[in-house]
C-alpha cells in the first residue's frame, strides 16, 4: 500500500521491487450534472460468498507504534455477518487496521498540503453597511475567496419573478462573460447568477445539486480543545480531490470513467464537516462510529471518509464482504465509515479505506490475501496482511500502479469486465453507486444499476413533450419555500434561461440554482433553456414538476420536538459550528444536513417569546451583546435572561425570527464567512431573504 501525502508517495508496504514513475496529473474541474431518479434498490439481508469464510479465532499482537490496535474489535463467529473478518461493538464488519507504509510514523502529523487563512468575517464585529445575503450575488462576499475559507453559494433565484412584472428578470443575459473567477460581469444584477469556481486542486466531480442521492461525505473529528479544522480545510479538500483522482485514472485503464459521487458545494469543492466528539470516541474504532451516529451520521445514503485528529491507526474501515454481484451488495448502502489518522492524512489511505467500504477485496478475488486486500502488486489495495501474511507477487512492475486500484482489473475493480470473468459475477466495485459514470452528454450517473433518488425530499415527475432542446431539469433539496433545479451541460451553451411555470425568472451561466420565495404544499414546474455562445437559443426544455413541502405559518413548532431552522434563500440551515458543545460555541448556515447540530427545540420563554435550545448539547442561543445590526449568535447555558428570547412571526412561506430586546431586529445569514460557514447575525428587520426561515422537521 503506498499513501499520498501532501503530493508524496511512499513505498508499498511489501518492500522493495521494480521501480517507475508516478502519475501526478492534476484532477480537473468538472461541470455540475443532474440524474433523474429511479426505484432505490434495497440491501441483501445478508453477504453471500462462494464459500464459507474460516473464522478468526484470535486477534494479532498489538503494535500501538504501527497503528495495529485491535482492543474493540472481536473475531467474529462462523455464523455471524461478519464471519472471516472483525465486528466491532457498533456491529459493524471490518477487516482490522492497516498498517502504515514503511517509514511512516503514526505519531507524527502529516503537515497541511494547502496553506490555510483566516476568515473574512470574525463575530462580534459590526460591518460598516448592513450585510446582504449569500444568495444575493451567489458568490461569497469580497475577499472572501482565499486559499480555503471562501464558502460558494448556488446560484438563487426569486420565484417572485414568475408573477411580479416589477421582479421581472431581463429578456437577455448579461453582454459580459463570466470572469475567471467564477463572478458575473455585473454580480447582483437582477436575475442573472453564476456560482464561484472552487480554489485550484480543491474541486471534485460534481453530480446534480450536490447533496441529493447516495455520496460520500468528507469529516474532520476531532476532541474538545483540539480543533485544528481552519488550519487543514484546504487540505483535506485536497486530499479528497486525490482519492478521486485515483478512482479516476483507474477508470481509465478499462476505458471507462469512475468519480467518487461526494456531498459538494456549489463550487465543486467537497463539502468537510467539523465534527467534536468526546476525546474517548477517538481511541477505538467502535467509539468513534458510535459518536458519529449519535449525531445522526448513520445514513443509508451515506459513507463517512473520515480524518480523524488522532494518532491510533493509520487506517482503518466498514467492510461488508458481500460477493453478490447485484445492487443489492451491502458494499452499496451506507453508513459506512473509513478512518485515517493525522500520521497517514492524504489522498492515498483515504481512497484506499473508501476501497474497503465500497467493497475491496472480497475472499473469493482470483489474488485475495483473505484479509480484505490482495497479493499482486502494485496496487493501492494489496499488501501482506493479517492473519495470513501472504507473500506478495510484483505483477504490475510499474511504481506508478501505487496510484492505481486493482492491478490486472481481475480482482476488484473493473469498468467492462468481460462475460463469464470473475469481476461480471462476483462483486465489482466499479458498479458501486457511490461512484459516478462521467456520460457523453457530459453529465454523471451511477453505472450499471439505479439512479440516485432525491430522498428523503419529494421525487420530481419529468413531464411535457420529448422534442424540446433545453436539457432535462432534476429538482432536489424540496423545502416549504426552496428547491434546488440541476441540469446536465450542454456543449456550446453559455447561459441558461430558468423557468418557473412558464414564465422566465432568471439567467444562470452554471447548471443548478436554487430558487427561493415558494409557496409552501404547492405543485410547481421548472424547465431550461440554452443560450448559445453564438447568440442563438434553443427550445425550452422538458418540464419537471415538483411539489414544495408543509403548509401554514409554522410560526408555532411543537414543544420537545427538533426542528432545522433552514433559510430558504441560501439552502442554509443554522447550526452550532465545528458541532462543539462548549459556552459560546457561534451559530453558523451550513448546507443542510439534518445532524444533531442542526437540530433545535423550541421551548416556551413566556409572552409569547421561545428560547431556541441546541438538540446536540441542550445550550440555547443568545446574542453575543446589545442586539445591534452585525451582533453574532452564540450557545450558553439556557436561562431565563432576556439576551435568551426570541420572537417568531409569519412571513410568506416561513418565519421571521427577531430578538425580544429588539424587534426591529432579524435573524439572517450574513455575507461574512466563518471557517467554511456563513456567520448567522441579526441585521435590521428589512425584506432580505436572508431573514426568511422554515422551522422544519429533520
Amino acid at each position: 500500500m503506498a499513501t499520498i501525502t501532501g503530493g508524496l508517495t511512499y513505498q508499498a508496504l511489501s518492500g522493495d521491487g521494480p521501480a517507475g514513475g508516478a502519475d501526478g496529473a492534476p484532477p480537473a474541474l468538472a461541470q455540475a450534472a443532474a440524474a433523474p431518479p429511479t426505484v432505490e434498490p434495497e440491501p441483501a439481508a445478508e453477504p453471500a460468498r462462494d464459500e464459507k469464510p474460516e473464522p478468526l479465532t484470535e486477534k494479532p499482537k498489538e503494535e500501538p507504534r504501527k497503528g495495529l490496535v485491535y482492543r474493540d474489535l472481536k473475531p467474529a463467529p462462523a455464523d455471524d455477518k461478519c464471519a472471516g473478518v472483525y465486528r466491532t461493538e457498533s456491529g459493524h464488519c471490518t477487516h482490522g487496521p492497516d498498517a502504515p507504509p514503511p517509514g511512516v510514523d503514526i505519531t507524527k502529523d502529516t503537515p497541511p498540503a494547502i496553506k490555510a487563512e483566516a476568515p473574512t468575517g470574525e463575530p462580534g464585529t459590526a460591518p460598516d453597511a448592513e450585510p446582504s445575503s449569500p444568495a444575493d450575488s451567489g458568490t461569497p462576499a469580497d475577499g472572501a475567496e482565499d486559499r480555503g475559507s471562501a464558502v460558494a453559494a448556488v446560484p438563487a433565484l426569486d420565484a417572485a419573478a414568475a408573477t411580479d412584472p416589477s421582479a421581472a428578470p431581463s429578456a437577455e443575459p448579461p453582454a459580459a462573460a463570466a470572469s475567471p473567477d467564477g463572478r458575473s460581469a455585473a454580480p447582483g444584477s437582477a436575475g442573472s447568477r453564476t456560482a464561484a469556481a472552487g480554489p485550484a486542486g480543491q474541486t471534485v466531480q460534481c453530480d446534480g445539486d450536490g447533496a441529493t442521492g447516495n455520496r460520500v461525505q468528507v469529516v474532520y473529528v476531532h476532541a474538545p480543545g483540539k480543533d485544528r479544522y481552519a488550519q487543514y480545510l484546504p487540505s483535506f479538500r485536497k486530499w479528497a480531490a486525490d482519492a478521486d483522482l485515483i478512482f479516476s485514472e483507474s477508470a481509465k485503464v478499462t476505458g471507462g470513467v469512475r468519480h467518487i459521487r461526494y456531498v459538494t458545494a456549489a463550487d465543486c469543492t467537497p463539502t468537510v464537516l467539523n465534527i467534536e466528539v468526546p476525546a474517548s470516541a477517538l481511541a477505538e474504532f467502535s467509539a468513534t462510529n458510535r459518536a458519529l451516529a449519535a449525531q445522526g451520521l448513520n445514513r443509508r445514503d451515506r459513507k463517512y471518509m473520515i480524518f480523524a485528529d488522532a494518532q491510533v491507526y493509520c487506517g482503518i474501515g466498514t467492510f461488508a464482504g458481500d460477493e453478490r454481484p447485484g445492487q443489492d451488495n451491502l458494499s452499496n448502502f451506507g453508513p459506512s465509515y473509513g478512518r485515517t489518522d493525522t500520521g497517514c492524512w492524504g489522498g492515498h489511505t483515504a481512497a484506499h479505506e473508501l476501497g474497503h467500504n465500497l467493497g475491496a477485496v472480497n475472499n473469493s478475488a482470483p489474488n485475495t490475501s483473505r484479509g480484505a486486500h490482495c497479493t499482486d502488486e502494485y496496487d493501492v489495495m494489496c499488501y501482506s496482511d493479517s492473519p495470513y501474511y501472504p507473500k506478495m507477487r510484483y505483477v504490475c512492475g510499474e511504481r506508478s500502479y501505487e496510484n492505481l486500484l486493482d492491478c490486472r482489473n481481475d480482482d476488484y475493480f473493473h469498468t467492462n469486465p468481460r462475460r463469464g470473468s470473475y469481476l461480471a459475477t462476483h462483486w465489482n466495485i466499479a458498479n458501486n453507486r457511490f461512484l459516478m459514470q462521467q456520460r457523453g452528454d457530459g453529465g454523471t450517473t451511477p453505472d450499471p444499476g439505479p439512479k440516485p433518488t432525491p430522498t428523503p425530499t419529494p421525487k420530481p415527475t419529468p413531464t411535457g413533450g420529448t422534442g424540446s432542446h433545453g436539457p432535462d431539469v432534476t429538482v432536489g433539496q424540496i423545502g416549504q419555500d426552496s428547491a434546488v433545479a440541476s441540469w446536465r451541460a450542454v456543449p456550446g451553451a453559455s447561459w441558461y434561461q430558468l423557468h418557473l411555470n412558464g414564465r422566465h425568472i432568471g439567467w444562470i451561466q452554471g447548471t443548478s440554482a436554487r430558487i427561493y420565495n415558494l409557496a409552501a404544499g404547492t405543485q410547481y414546474q421548472v424547465a431550461v433553456a440554452v443560450r448559445y455562445g453564438d447568440g442563438s437559443n434553443s427550445r425550452v426544455g422538458r418540464a419537471t414538476s415538483f411539489r414544495t413541502t408543509g403548509g401554514g405559518s409554522g410560526t408555532t413548532p411543537a414543544p420537545e420536538t427538533r426542528y432545522l431552522l433552514v433559510n430558504g434563500a441560501t439552502g442554509n440551515a443554522a447550526e452550532l459550528w465545528g458541532a462543539r458543545r462548549g459556552d459560546g460555541t457561534v451559530l453558523v448556515g451550513s448546507q443542510r444536513n439534518g445532524y444533531a447540530h442542526q437540530q433545535w427545540y423550541f421551548d416556551s420563554a413566556g409572552d409569547g417569546t421561545v428560547r431556541i435550545r441546541s438538540g446536540l448539547s441542550g445550550k440555547c442561543l443568545q446574542l453575543g451583546g446589545r442586539a445591534s445590526a452585525g451582533m453574532y449568535v452564540a450557545q450558553q447555558p439556557c436561562s431565563a435572561g432576556a439576551a435568551q428570547q426570541w420572537r417568531i412571526s409569519a412571513s410568506g412561506s416561513g418565519v421571521r425570527i427577531a430578538p425580544a430586546s429588539g424587534d426591529r431586529y432579524a435573524l439572517a445569514v450574513s455575507n461574512r464567512t466563518y471557517y467554511g460557514s456563513w456567520l448567522i447575525e441579526v441585521q435590521h428587520a428589512s425584506d432580505n431573504p436572508a431573514q426568511v426561515w422554515t422551522v422544519q422537521k429533520p
